[in-house]
């Protein structure tokens, strides 16, 4: 199955929690997808020293907080989560080849480079009204991203989606869904705080029995985005099957349980009886039943209705207390 990369903006998105010092979106983030790759993020690095270049004058510790930014995100960079995302040719070679592979998703490709060129011929500076030229600028990312998106899963392979929520889309396209259903399970995993480390993140994300997990739950958001959906019943969907799994662990667990405090409380006389009697075969037996109520409770798991939700509830019961 292709990777699942998220494309975000380092100007718009990354700059204001970095400076907040909060990277609770991208920690959430790093728990769905294999990859992000972060448009200029050089010259998110360069806003940022520009801004501390200005302030450490009167706060010489706003430098040294803008470095620790710097080089967390080069750790991650470096560890493969995050990528500088480039529109270059040496990024995207073969024009012609990708243009005539786009198919369907061409009229998409084509609208959406046109509304960045067009926003592109517009002065900025010269627009007064500074919520219109906010809107402006970000609409122009939004739409580069999605282009991005759809140039990436066509020339690289993989599945493509932007982080910007599709609540900010000023245009609903055809063959975009799993944006939207992407921005909707990413609302349902946990925000792990700053005190969470990044490490614990990805080794959590790593963990092969996670990994499963979360090839459900990418199969799944695959699967509803062919379906057409609006958002609404999306999301009344996926909560239908959050609950639907849960409490179908719930109650094969409570059966689970009594049957091994039973299994417990026997135990100890059988042990002792096997023991006096020299029956040292029947001693493992107490420990084979417990070991057999550990399958019955994986197998439940694996025929559980909603099974492909797992991830996400493990992963709340993993993070929610670090929030």
């Amino acid at each position: 199955m292709s990777k699942l990369i998220a494309l975000k903006s380092g100007t718009h998105e990354l700059f204001s929690d970095a400076w907040n010092n909060d990277f609770s979106n991208l920690k959430q983030q790093v728990l769905l997808f294999d990859q992000i790759g972060i448009f200029k993020l050089s010259l998110f690095y360069e806003a940022l020293e520009e801004s501390a270049g200005l302030i450490s004058k009167l706060d010489i510790n706003t430098l040294n907080k803008v470095k620790t930014i710097i080089s967390e995100l080069e750790w991650l960079r470096q560890a493969g989560v995050i990528f500088e995302l480039k529109f270059l040719e040496e990024e995207f070679p073969n024009a012609n080849i990708i243009k005539s592979n786009l198919g369907e998703k061409l009229g998409n490709a084509q609208y959406l480079i046109n509304r960045v060129v067009e926003i592109s011929g517009i002065d900025i500076k010269k627009v007064a009204d500074e919520t219109l030229k906010a809107e402006l600028i970000k609409e122009q990312q939004i739409a580069l991203l999605r282009f991005l998106a759809i140039i990436m899963e066509t020339a690289k392979g993989v599945t493509a989606v932007t982080t910007f929520p599709y609540t900010e889309y000023t245009r609903e396209l055809p063959n975009s869904q799993k944006s939207n259903v992407t921005q909707i399970v990413i609302s349902k995993l946990p925000l792990p705080n700053n005190e969470t480390p990044w490490e614990q993140i990805i080794d959590y994300r790593n963990d092969p029995e996670n990994q499963k997990n979360l090839l459900n739950l990418r199969r799944w958001i695959r699967k509803i985005s062919t379906e057409n959906l609006p958002p609404t019943e999306i999301e009344e969907e996926l909560e239908w099957l959050i609950s639907e799994f849960q409490n179908h662990m719930k109650l094969h667990k409570m059966k689970t349980n009594t049957e091994t405090i039973e299994v417990m409380v026997k135990a100890p006389l059988e042990l002792i009886e096997n023991l006096i009697k020299l029956k040292l075969s029947k001693i493992p037996e107490p420990l084979f039943v417990l070991k057999k109520r550990q399958i019955n409770l994986m197998e439940a798991e694996l025929n559980a209705p909603g099974r492909e939700m797992a991830y996400i509830i493990k992963t709340r019961d993993n993070f929610q207390s670090q929030e």
